[in-house]
């Protein structure tokens, strides 16, 4: 009633999930009471027996019923649908049914594009983690900062992890009861109800297990390790918003020793030579910067998802312990620990190499990229003179350092899986072996219960050393970020004041650390004002500071002495410039700044111009006029639309200049800050610039301070007029108060002395690109119709929609190609290399989980099973099968007497007969045959890895060549063409998962294929009807797998392709960071990243829902497939528990052997992603092409 009549959807759900919760203890408690009387009731009064069935399943109906109530209607972010985790029903939530429409559309479309997926919640969103992060203002190391600002889900993450723990032995435990009543039951006679209880609850274990698992993992991605990624990334980039564009120190002493000539001393030369410490390069290094959103934070937010596994491994230590005590007795396992703590030294050995491996590793990645950057960026030189061979040289010997690196850290991984395998198969082998040897016997019930319970444990003790590299690795990327965060920051370094002024003050380039003055350019007693709403010019030799003067004005340097007065301006939220008109468009005390070294983004022409400002047709196109942009928008074809590649690639100087100017005409500053505005321009055009538009209608009633050595062009409209030398001003004051001393004819010649004889007009530059990509050169003769310029015009083409000079990058479609793997596996060894690979898994499989054929250990004429846990079930049968033998012995030849147990012992495929061997059985035999295959069976699982991790390398290393010989050999226009960030997404990520992940996927995807086709052999030996449902339960997964990979694929791709936009944001605003905080559009930049980290995050929250919707409908397939084989056991009274218990040893492996066999094949694929991204790089072909076609 109280649901019914609730009015508050959340408030009903919430009755709802106690509904649930209520419901299912009364289920329980009548399933309790029903085990305890079902028998008798059964047999006594079959109605009321009935009853109580129905009793229960209405308690459970009831129970799920309360989980059908919707939470809340759809919620929209900016017009944009949230996701539905907690829109939707709790059964759908906790089922994780709520994408199924988005399953649906992939599997129509076979394709998934960013608006067919759902948008991040407020637990997520970039904005939202970094607000709550800046609101608790922790003060704490960045690690427990963490810790405090997600200790709610830690928490919930723990106590997960408790109750999994527990869990994970409870179908060991069902089947130990089950098995134990097998050992009891007599041959021949039918089970009674309570073993069919057991095998419900087999079914129930596995099924509760697997939810709490499942929903532990999920817990871990959506609550830890997309919030933890999206934080930390926001906040990496909102520092670089805040942080001193600091020059340092060390660029300073060797200036000095420059200056200084043969003067300096050989103590000196070698301090200028010596090595930049690696910590300050690494600050100081932009793409290192870039590096610690793309490769630090994801550490840490892979760790953070993970780390539950170290208290998990603790927990089901501590459970199994107490488990195998009471199976084994304290003495046994006593043994088998012994091994562990005798291989642990090793470990702890290797752990520390592989540490140091990493470390290295990371640095030599670090130092791979900016080669590969400096390269990038310096492609149009490299090509000009050349050097493309010299060039692929240089970053193929960084490659081979790093491969180097990367091998490294391959063999020390390798000696630690031999440590992780050894150490749990010698546990579980020791720990049996002494307690046969103790006891003198080994019972099925024993045997294969601990052989699982050594298994879970194998994976647990097996996970601690990986995850402590992990660990190792997530603190040097925590104390790497924690170092940048921690930077200084810059600060108010003037007061407020009228005009902008210098009252004897002291400026220096900003520093991270306190350095001594004499290692730093230091501009001394300045005493400087300059008017309000006129013309300043500063001049001065190069290298005299004017542009550090400039920084001083935007707050970009250090103040050592003195004061500075600069008008404050207001913030950006209280510019409203969405209500800008002509009457207000001025704020006098806003400031916009032209640097010496043009900044432009990758946009059209026009939204570079308009900043984010509204468009003012009159004030644009005035804009356009004065700064001598109109001629070069008509000669291009998509005109004001025309896109600017990355940084203006493919503009000229000149145009750079003059865009970069209109952004700044076109602003609403009253203070314009101008830096050597005239430098790329010839004179003509630089008198227009200076007539029509530093002093025309736009530039009236606003202050302008301009650096130039053009005095003598500015001297008619100048008021204020500054010269600096020798470390400070030399001349200061009006134009006319200079000019009345002489004053002004001394600094003309100064400036003309700089300038030398570059004083002629030259032709006009080179006013457009042309629109089919023909040419970017300056026009040098004027021509009919080429308006001087050596360019045709191009007549706009108002009604087709412009070109994207950069476009969009594509995403293929459907399953990787064909191709692809074919590449990878030739580069990676060829097929000899993986036909041998096949051979050695089988093998191991053999040994470890699976078959293996040895005829001299079975009985004649017999081809049969064998591995560790096939020899546990021939030792503990042995008694029992000399008994069906002797009973054979005295049964007449013709009569029916074959019992099913024989019939399990005989050959699944008839062979021709083998001779017979005597073989005593005695109690060291079967120990000595056991100890031998654990033996084996850790050399050889250790030994596969070191195999496929040989072919890795070489594939990495011949894909990166081929990758480095195409991209430096490229067409410049298709280098042009493609943002900077996008290739080096290539060569870091994606090499990443090539060089590191792509070969654990490989090697892991076998083992579980192997390990599916073991279970299902081992069912079989039970009842060929287990092949027909093993075979349409894996229809089922099958089904469910390929609509997985439909969704998964494509959101995997969107995945990588998100990523390459956060970085390219991120290289972009590091450029420009001066020019950004000088417009006050920090926050704008801010909320951009906030956006495309939101993108990086959609993609993976729904790579993972897709995969924990998977691995749930399987865990119900896998529960089926286990209780099924318990119920054909208990249907034929005539299998011994031997029998059964290597039968159900496997069976709970159903659905870990399938989920991890699809998982791993859709990591396989989805990791060679990455190599088709690489492959996929074809622009060579045609540029080689075209060149034969020239010859």
């Amino acid at each position: 009633m109280s649901i019914a009549s609730s009015r508050n959807s959340i408030q009903a759900y919430n009755l709802g999930l106690y509904t649930f919760l209520s419901s299912m203890i009364l289920a329980g408690i009548l399933i309790v009471r029903g085990t305890m009387i079902g028998e008798s009731l059964l047999q006594s009064s079959r109605s009321i027996f009935t009853l109580r069935v129905v009793e229960v399943f209405a308690s459970v109906a009831l129970a799920f019923s309360g989980l059908a109530l919707p939470r809340r209607p759809d919620v929209f972010y900016k017009g944009e649908l949230v996701d539905r985790m907690y829109t939707n029903s709790a059964f759908s939530r906790f089922t994780y049914s709520w994408p199924t429409s988005i399953l649906d559309l992939a599997a129509k479309k076979k394709d998934l594009d960013l608006k067919d997926l759902t948008r991040p919640d407020h637990l997520t969103r970039s904005d939202s983690v970094s607000a709550a992060w800046k609101k608790k203002n922790f003060k704490y190391p960045l690690w427990i900062s963490l810790i405090l600002a997600h200790k709610r889900a830690l928490t919930i993450q723990l106590l997960l992890t408790l109750v999994t723990s527990v869990l994970n032995f409870a179908p060991q435990w069902v089947i130990l009861q089950l098995l134990r009543l097998l050992e009891r039951h007599e041959p021949g006679t039918s089970h009674g109800l309570d073993a069919w209880i057991w095998v419900g609850l087999l079914c129930l274990a596995i099924i509760v297990r697997s939810w709490v698992e499942s929903y532990t993992i999920w817990l871990s991605y959506a609550d830890l390790h997309i919030p933890v990624r999206a934080q930390l990334s926001a906040l990496i980039f909102e520092k670089s918003m805040r942080r001193k564009d600091s020059k340092g120190a060390e660029k300073k002493k060797k200036d000095r020793f420059q200056e200084g000539g043969e003067d300096g001393s050989s103590e000196q030369q070698e301090e200028a030579r010596a090595p930049v410490d690696e910590e300050e390069q690494l600050k100081k290094s932009k793409q290192s910067i870039v590096n610690l959103i793309g490769v630090d934070g994801k550490r840490i937010a892979d760790f953070a998802c993970y780390q539950y596994l170290f208290p998990d491994s603790l927990f089901k230590l501590i459970v199994s312990l107490a488990f195998l005590v009471s199976l084994l007795g304290w003495k046994a396992l006593l043994a088998g620990f012994s091994a562990m703590i005798a291989i642990m030294p090793v470990n702890i050995y290797f752990s520390k190499r592989y540490a140091n491996a990493q470390d290295r590793l990371m640095k030599l990645r670090d130092e791979k990229m900016e080669v590969v950057t400096e390269a990038l960026q310096g492609i149009r030189q490299i090509k000009f003179s050349a050097l493309e061979g010299e060039w692929e040289k240089k970053i193929g010997e960084v490659r081979e350092r790093e491969l180097s690196a990367v091998w490294s850290v391959f063999k020390n991984d390798t000696m630690l899986l031999a440590c992780w395998i050894t150490s749990p198969i010698l546990l579980a082998a020791l720990s049996l072996a002494v307690y046969a040897y103790l006891n003198s016997s080994l019972s099925p019930s024993v045997a294969f219960v601990s052989l699982g319970v050594f298994k879970a444990l194998e994976m647990t003790l097996s996970i601690v050393p990986e995850l402590t590299t992990d660990a190792l690795d997530a603190w040097v990327s925590i104390k790497r970020i924690e170092q940048y965060l921690n930077s200084p920051e810059i600060i108010k370094i003037s007061q407020d004041g009228e005009e902008v002024a210098f009252i004897n003050a002291s400026i220096a380039w900003p520093a991270d650390e306190e350095i001594d003055e004499k290692d730093r350019f230091v501009l001394r007693n300045i005493n400087v004002t300059f008017p309000k709403g006129e013309l300043s010019v500063i001049s001065g030799k190069t290298g005299t500071g004017k542009s550090l003067m400039l920084s001083a004005i935007l707050g970009e340097a250090d103040i050592l002495e003195g004061t500075m007065q600069v008008p404050r301006a207001p913030p950006l939220l209280e510019r409203h410039d969405d209500k800008a008109n002509k009457s207000n468009w001025i704020i006098p005390n806003a400031i916009a700044y032209v640097a010496q070294i043009p900044w432009i983004e990758n946009a059209s022409i026009k939204d570079n111009i308009l900043f984010g400002l509204p468009y003012d047709e009159e004030r644009y196109h005035k804009t356009l006029e004065v700064c001598a942009l109109t001629k070069d928008l008509e000669m291009l074809a998509d005109g004001e639309n025309t896109e600017i590649g990355a940084n203006g690639i493919n503009l000229s100087g000149g145009q750079k200049w003059r865009v970069t100017l209109a952004r700044a005409i076109y602003s609403r500053a009253g203070i314009l800050v101008l830096d050597d505005i005239f430098s790329a321009v010839d004179a003509h055009v630089g008198r227009h610039i200076f007539e029509r538009c530093l002093n025309g209608e736009l530039a009236e009633g606003r202050t302008r301070i301009l650096v130039t050595h053009h005095v003598a062009l500015c001297e008619s409209k100048t008021k204020y007029l500054v010269e600096l030398g020798n470390g400070g001003v030399l001349h200061a004051g009006t134009v006319a108060e200079l000019r009345a001393k002489g004053i002004l004819r001394e600094i003309n010649s100064h400036e003309e002395a700089a300038l030398g004889s570059d004083k002629a007009d030259v032709d006009d530059l080179a006013t457009a690109v042309n629109s089919e990509g023909c040419s970017e050169g300056e026009g040098e003769q004027d021509g009919e119709g080429t308006n001087g310029d050596g360019l045709k015009k191009v007549p706009p083409k108002p009604t087709a929609p412009a070109r994207k000079f950069v476009e969009e990058e594509s995403r293929e479609q459907g399953a990787i190609r064909k191709h692809i793997y074919v590449t990878y596996l030739k580069d990676s060894g060829g097929w000899l290399f993986w036909v041998l690979a096949v051979v050695f898994f089988t093998v191991v499989q053999c040994f470890t989980l699976g078959m293996f054929f040895h005829p001299l250990l079975m009985e004649p004429r017999q081809l049969t099973c064998s591995g560790r846990s096939w020899w546990l079930r021939i030792w503990t049968g042995d008694q029992e099968t000399q008994e069906v033998h002797m009973h054979r012995a005295h049964s007449a030849a013709g009569v029916n007497g074959f019992t099913y147990t024989e019939g399990a012992h005989q050959t699944i495929l008839h062979t021709a007969s083998w001779p017979t061997f005597e073989v005593q059985r005695t109690l060291p035999f079967y120990l000595g045959v056991y100890i031998a295959l654990a033996i084996i069976s850790s050399v050889l699982s250790t030994l596969k890895y070191f195999y496929i991790y040989t072919g890795s390398i070489r594939a990495s290393r011949k894909l990166f060549a081929k990758l480095n010989f195409t991209i430096l050999r490229t067409p410049i226009r298709w280098l042009d063409t493609v943002p900077l960030g996008r290739i080096l997404n290539r060569y870091t990520a994606d090499f990443n998962i090539i060089d590191s992940q792509l070969a654990n996927s490989l090697s892991f995807g076998a083992g579980s294929f192997l390990n599916l086709i073991s279970v299902l052999v081992a069912g079989l030996i039970v009842s060929p009807y287990i092949l027909v449902l093993g075979s349409a339960l894996l229809l089922i997964c099958l089904h469910y797998a390929l609509r997985y990979l439909d969704a998964a694929r494509p959101v995997k791709r969107l995945e990588s392709t998100a990523k390459s936009p956060v970085f390219e944001q991120f290289g972009s605003a590091l450029t420009g960071v001066a020019t950004i905080r000088s417009f006050d559009k920090a926050q704008v930049y801010v909320e951009r990243m906030y956006r495309k980290i939101d993108d990086y995050s959609t993609a993976t929250w729904h790579l993972w829902l897709f995969n924990r919707w998977m691995g749930w409908r399987l865990s119900l397939v896998g529960s089926f497939f286990s209780s099924s084989l318990a119920a054909l056991i208990l249907m034929n009274p005539n299998i011994d528990s031997a029998l059964a218990g290597f039968a159900l040893a496997f069976a709970i492996d159903f659905t870990g052997a399938v989920m991890w066999t699809i998982r791993m094949y859709a990591n396989v694929e989805l990791n060679m992603n990455a190599a088709e991204r690489i492959i996929e790089v074809r622009p060579l072909t045609r540029y080689i092409l075209v060149d034969k076609d020239e010859d």
